[in-house]
């Protein structure tokens, strides 16, 4: 942090750059920084005499967004992409819908995009819940938060040690297991009568779903592909089937 004297004596651009700078931390809810970043922001705002429009108090995450960009505009600087995908002026403040008892579990992902936009559909399609496990990226991963697109923060969303704690838990509470996978023996989403709770399996982007996992399924299902492609990306093939499912519950 910068003492007032040192602040003061730097060009307006660098002023506005910083203040830029920490609110990408405190949008994007980057760890640790988070605390430091807040009060490093509001000192300086207090050395610039600013009016309560520019200071933090009140202001929800659009609000904190058009600030961000007025100070990288005022630095010269175009918005990055991570903190500008946080917006959705759209959004509801309520669900549309009842979210119906469905969850999916995606195990050992590479991808971050892939998580995030996995927990972005289960919002879009009304299902319950995200379970991760494996390597899996978090929600605190920025790129899972740029694809999610805020949906992370009314999701339900819990990260599982073993993905077998979390196949056991949905059996015993009656939830079907379902592995969404490729193959020709396999039938396809529009040939499949859905149970009324479901656990949908999801496994990794080139190994797919791991053989121990598969032998936990009550069935499996997959996305007949009419082109040269054998498969398609996951969260592309998970958001395919939850539209499936939401759609056989009217």
């Amino acid at each position: 942090m910068y003492p007032e004297h040192k602040f003061n004596a730097m060009s307006q651009t660098a002023k506005a750059k910083r203040m830029a700078e920490l609110l990408r931390v405190i949008i994007l809810q980057l760890g640790s920084d988070i605390a430091r970043a807040k009060r490093e922001y509001e000192t300086y705002a207090t050395y610039m005499n600013y009016s309560q429009e520019r200071h933090l108090e009140g202001k929800n995450q659009a609000q904190l967004i058009d600030l961000y960009k007025t100070f990288r505009s005022e630095a010269g600087l175009s918005f990055e992409r991570d903190v500008y995908l946080e917006q959705e002026p759209g959004d509801r403040l309520e669900a549309k819908e009842n979210s119906i008892p469905f969850a999916v579990l995606a195990h050992n992902l590479r991808s971050a995009f892939n998580v995030g936009s996995i927990i972005r559909s289960t919002d879009c399609f009304g299902l319950e819940a995200v379970h991760l496990s494996g390597y899996s990226a978090s929600t605190e991963h920025v790129t899972v938060k740029s694809a999610a697109r805020g949906c992370q923060e009314w999701i339900s969303i819990k990260r599982w040690e073993s993905p077998m704690d979390c196949i056991r838990f949905h059996k015993e509470n009656g939830y079907s297991i379902i592995a969404l996978e490729t193959g020709e023996d396999i039938p396809d989403i529009s040939h499949v009568t859905w149970p009324k709770k479901g656990l949908i399996i999801l496994g990794n982007e080139e190994l797919g779903i791991s053989p121990e996992l598969m032998a936990e399924a009550d069935f499996k299902v997959t996305i007949p592909m009419c082109g040269r492609k054998a498969s398609m990306n996951v969260a592309g093939a998970f958001a395919i089937t939850a539209f499936c499912i939401r759609s056989c519950q009217k």
